[in-house]
């Protein structure tokens, strides 16, 4: 009995023990992230390689390409033959001999035909046609690339002005609080009255709010930067690479080839050589396009004393009298005036503006230029010399705050004349059909 309890026991203890639950697998690691974070090197032909690998805007653009191929190559097919098979003279009522054995048999004929239409005057000027927009469509591509980097390098170059002016507002910032702890030092001392202590308070709340606008215009593009290139996109690591990207741009020099050679005029010449030759086949419907029959008929009511077998050639042709083509002609000619007006005007206009944005681009640069290497760096020693005053109560507080006001005022300055720089220079690039060599 003893042994029976043991193990009646150890039975339900065995029972009742929770079963193991094996552990879940680990997660698999999530894929990396893909990542665009621009540098100072980065060119022309950089981001339209990243426009051209990441970018959902050129899809649209790609379709058209694969599909003006597709066109061109069923233009280039012969057209199919049609064949046509018949059963007739099917008997129904009294027959004619009456009594005929097998009626079905010996009364109705069968034929079979093979026919063909020669598309006379078509298929030229169809390829012809076919071809052109092929060309158009690849122009337009090329075109919506170069239109999406310059869109992504003016992006990236409102990423780089808003870096410059982040970074410089940070210094005043900086300076700002040293001011507020001197006039503060000066306010204990008595040196100082309280409205000055307050006023270098409130250009410093100013500062600080000063300082969220780059971080906002920053985040806003980046949400641009992401919308181009569909990955994440980060800024730039320092002030001294966004300056370097947007010296590299500005810097190149002027663009290479003739607007004539741009993507955009291409597939404008390429969309006018389709219309005419739309035109021409709208004016080769005017000639019939014959169809040859060839056919094989047998008879089965020889009884009457017809052919049993007997082959047949006919040749049949529409008449174009009401629709020869004129509605076709008419719509060519109006795409192909106006696609060479259209293109006559973008080729004067770009005229027009290329040598205003020469003067543009350098009047910018020399603006730059001068914030950059002459009046900021003196502005920069006044402002410390001030500082080192007032720190030895040999200056009032007051030459601090319009010094370091000025100071902020310059360093905005600076960071629009860059912008200015820049978005020139992207103007006068977009009339062009390639970059200038790189350096």
């Amino acid at each position: 009995m003893v042994l029976l309890a043991l193990a009646l026991t150890t039975m339900l203890q065995w029972a009742l023990a929770p079963a193991s639950v094996p552990e879940p697998p680990a997660p698999p690691h999530p894929p990396s992230e893909p990542l665009f974070r621009p540098t100072a090197m980065m060119d022309f032909a950089a981001l339209e390689e990243v426009i051209l690998r990441q970018s959902p805007a050129l899809d649209p653009a790609d379709l058209e390409v694969e599909l003006a191929a597709a066109d061109l190559q069923q233009s280039r097919l012969l057209p199919n033959p049609s064949v046509d098979l018949g059963w007739g003279t099917i008997p129904v009522g009294r027959l004619n001999p009456p009594g005929l054995a097998r009626p079905l048999a010996n009364v109705p004929n069968y034929s079979a035909g093979l026919a063909y239409t020669f598309p006379i005057a078509k298929r030229r000027p169809e390829i012809r046609r076919s071809a052109a927009l092929q060309t158009a469509a690849r122009a337009n591509r090329d075109a919506t690339v170069r239109a999406l980097t310059l869109e992504l390098a003016a992006v990236l170059g409102q990423i780089a002005v808003a870096t410059l002016r982040r970074e410089g507002m940070t210094s005043l910032v900086e300076n700002a609080r040293r001011a507020l702890e001197l006039a503060g030092q000066r306010l204990d001392g008595s040196f100082e009255a309280r409205l000055d202590f307050d006023r270098h308070s409130i250009d410093l709340d100013r500062s600080e709010q000063l300082l969220r606008s780059p971080a906002s215009d920053i985040s806003a593009a980046l949400a641009a930067c992401a919308g181009l290139v569909a990955m994440r996109c980060e800024g730039f690591a320092n002030r001294a690479d966004a300056r370097a990207f947007l010296d590299r741009w500005i810097d190149r020099g002027r663009p290479e080839g003739t607007p004539a050679d741009r993507p955009d005029l291409k597939a404008l010449a390429a969309n006018e050589a389709a219309a005419v030759a739309e035109e021409r086949l709208g004016r080769a419907q005017g000639v019939p396009s014959p169809t040859l029959r060839f056919g094989y008929f047998h008879d089965r009511f020889v009884v009457s004393g017809n052919q049993m077998n007997s082959l047949n050639v006919s040749v049949s042709f529409p008449l174009p009298v009401f629709d020869h083509g004129q509605a076709v002609v008419a719509g060519a000619r109006a795409r192909r005036a106006h696609f060479a007006a259209e293109r006559r005007r973008r080729l004067v206009a770009s005229e027009m503006r290329i040598e205003a944005l020469v003067r543009l681009v350098a009047n910018q640069r020399a603006r730059q230029e001068a914030l950059t290497r002459q009046i900021l760096p003196r502005a920069r020693v006044v402002l410390q010399d001030v500082e080192s005053a007032a720190a030895r109560r040999v200056a009032s507080l007051n030459d601090v705050f319009q010094s370091r006001r000025t100071m902020s005022e310059l360093l905005l300055e600076e960071a629009d004349s860059y912008a200015d720089a820049f978005n020139a220079y992207l103007e006068l690039l977009a009339e062009f059909p390639r970059e200038p060599d790189p350096q």
